[in-house]
């Protein structure tokens, strides 16, 4: 009981360190950053929309695909690249970070969509509505929400912790690609399954009622295969950009920050990674 509160107390502190915070967001480089956040949001957006349901069975699609498909590669590619470079803690505090600020965005989407107003063509609040998924029919914006977030956080944790697991096998050369495509690989598919299954089955079971769980596992199995299709197409570029940033010294900061904590302070909470 004793060690679980102070694992728990140990998260909390790590969770809400502002300097840590600060430190982290300022070392990653900032086109990282906003393509981390504006795939993120765009892919949750999107994830209300099926692009596709090709196979029926019986009443039931078993594989549909949902619009989030189409960026949803580059967000779990990205957190690959920050566990790489940063640390597993380092990709949670960017998914977290990413999830506050979709939280975000689909709240004033909401405000702006129950302000009235047909200016400068009447039925142009019903067509930005319509846009966004303000319609009050389906699968409303705020349960797209809160299936999306919890997804989104889940998946995250799942990915980085499998990716530093994995890495861990990798002992003569840890640094090399075949190491970083082999955590990259694992670690994507085991996440992106759990995303879809998550996002899946409180957006469209829980809520909406429109599948079964043989449904549910089909959309994330093919789902999860599919961006890892895209995961292998580009990791290549995502491990050369990680080894740049080793060579320019990218993070220095954030690493001394960790290395002073992790020395001085309280071990359990940093990893430094020399």
């Amino acid at each position: 009981m004793k060690k679980l509160t102070n694992w728990i107390m140990d998260t909390l502190e790590w969770l809400f360190d502002a300097k840590d915070w600060k430190m982290l967001l300022r070392s990653i480089p900032a086109i990282v950053v906003a393509l981390f956040v504006v795939s993120t949001v765009t892919m949750n957006l999107a994830a209300n929309k099926i692009v596709w349901s090709g196979v029926k069975i019986g009443q039931n699609y078993f594989l549909s695909v949902t619009g989030g498909l189409f960026l949803s590669w580059a967000v779990f590619l990205i957190m690959d690249m920050v566990t790489k470079t940063f640390g597993g803690k380092a990709s949670i505090k960017l998914n977290l970070f990413g999830a506050a600020v979709n939280a975000l965005a689909v709240i004033f989407l909401g405000i702006i969509a129950a302000l009235p107003s047909d200016f400068p063509y009447p039925g142009a609040n019903t067509a930005f509505n319509q846009v966004f998924g303000f319609t009050g029919s389906g699968v409303q914006p705020w349960q797209i929400l809160l299936s999306s977030t919890t997804a989104y956080i889940l998946s995250g944790i799942v990915n980085a912790l499998v990716n530093v697991l994995i890495g861990k096998f990798f002992i003569k050369n840890p640094d090399g690609k075949i190491a970083f495509i082999t955590r990259s690989y694992i670690s994507t598919m085991l996440g992106q399954f759990v995303d879809n299954f998550i996002f899946t089955t409180m957006a469209f079971v829980l809520f909406a009622h429109f599948y079964g769980l043989l449904t549910v596992v089909g959309m994330s199995l093919l789902g999860a295969l599919l961006e890892l299709l895209c995961e292998i197409i580009f990791s290549p570029l995502a491990y050369h950009k990680c080894k740049k940033w080793q060579q320019e010294g990218v993070g220095k900061d954030y690493f001394d920050y960790c290395k002073k904590m992790e020395l001085t302070t309280d071990p359990s909470r940093f990893e430094y990674r020399s």
